[in-house]
C-alpha cells in the first residue's frame, strides 16, 4: 500500500473527468443548437412565470367579485365573467407550462447525452484500472469493517488464513485491507464531483435528469404511443 497509488487513482479519475467536461463543452454545450435550446427555454419560463401571475390575478378577482356582488342579477353577470376570464387565463397557463417542460426537456437531452457518454468513459477507465490492480492491496482501512462493507473494500482481494503485514499496530486482520474498487468508488464520488465543478457545464434548473425529459408533454406522448403509462412510473 502506498499513498501514490492511491493520489494516482485520484489523479487520473480527475484528469479523465476534466477531458469529459471540455470535450463535451466543445462538441456539445458551446454549439448554436444548445445555446438555442436555453434561449428558447428562458423565454418560454418569462411566459409561464407571467402567466402564473396574471392566472392568479384571475383568480382573487373572480373570489372578490363573487363575495362583493349583492343584486343577484348583477351577480349571476359578474361570476359568469369572473369564471370566463379564469377560466381563459387557465388554459393559457397550461399551454405556456407545456411549452415550458418542453423547453425544458430539450435542454435535458443535451445533458444526458452528455451523462451518458462519460459513464460510459469511466465504466471502460474502470475496467482497466481494476485489470492493473487486481488483487493488490491499495488501501488499509483503520478499523474492521462490518460485513456488508467489506464485500467492498475487500472486493477481488484473497488472503485465505494469511494475516495483512504492517508496522501499524491497529491493522491486526487483513479484513481492513482495501481492494481497487473501493478506493476508485470513494475518488469518483469526491473527485468527479468538484472537478465537474470546476470544468463542467452545469445544467439548468430542472433539466438535470431523464425525468425532465419524461415529464414533458412530448416525452409522455411518445410514451403513450409505445404503450406506456406515464402515471405508473410516477406512482413508482
Amino acid at each position: 500500500m502506498t499513498a501514490s497509488e492511491i493520489a494516482r487513482i485520484c489523479i487520473t479519475v480527475g484528469v479523465i473527468q476534466a477531458l469529459c467536461d471540455l470535450f463535451a463543452y466543445w462538441r456539445i454545450y458551446s454549439k448554436e443548437s444548445y445555446q438555442r435550446a436555453l434561449e428558447k427555454r428562458d423565454r418560454a419560463n418569462f411566459k409561464y412565470q407571467k402567466a402564473k401571475k396574471d392566472h392568479e390575478a384571475a383568480k382573487e378577482l373572480a373570489e372578490k367579485t363573487s363575495e362583493t356582488v349583492t343584486s343577484p342579477k348583477k351577480g349571476s353577470k359578474s361570476s359568469k365573467g369572473g369564471s370566463s376570464k379564469l377560466e381563459k387565463q387557465a388554459k393559457i397557463l397550461q399551454r405556456t407550462e407545456d411549452d415550458f417542460n418542453d423547453a425544458t426537456a430539450n435542454v435535458a437531452r443535451h445533458h444526458v447525452a452528455s451523462g451518458v457518454l462519460t459513464s460510459i468513459i469511466f465504466v471502460i477507465l474502470m475496467r482497466v484500472l481494476g485489470a492493473e490492480y487486481k488483487g493488490n492491496v491499495i488501501g488499509v482501512l483503520p478499523f474492521s469493517p462490518f460485513n456488508l462493507l467489506r464485500r467492498i473494500t475487500g472486493r477481488g482481494l484473497d488472503f485465505g488464513d494469511a494475516k495483512l503485514e504492517s508496522t501499524s499496530d491497529k491493522v491486526t486482520d487483513t479484513s481492513q485491507a482495501c481492494a481497487f474498487v473501493f478506493i476508485y468508488l470513494l475518488s469518483a464520488s469526491g473527485v468527479k464531483f468538484y472537478v465537474n465543478k470546476l470544468f463542467g457545464t452545469q445544467s439548468p434548473p430542472g433539466a438535470d435528469g431523464v425525468m425532465s425529459i419524461v415529464n414533458s408533454p412530448t416525452g409522455q406522448k411518445i410514451m403513450k404511443s409505445v404503450g406506456i403509462d406515464p402515471e405508473d412510473l410516477k406512482q413508482e
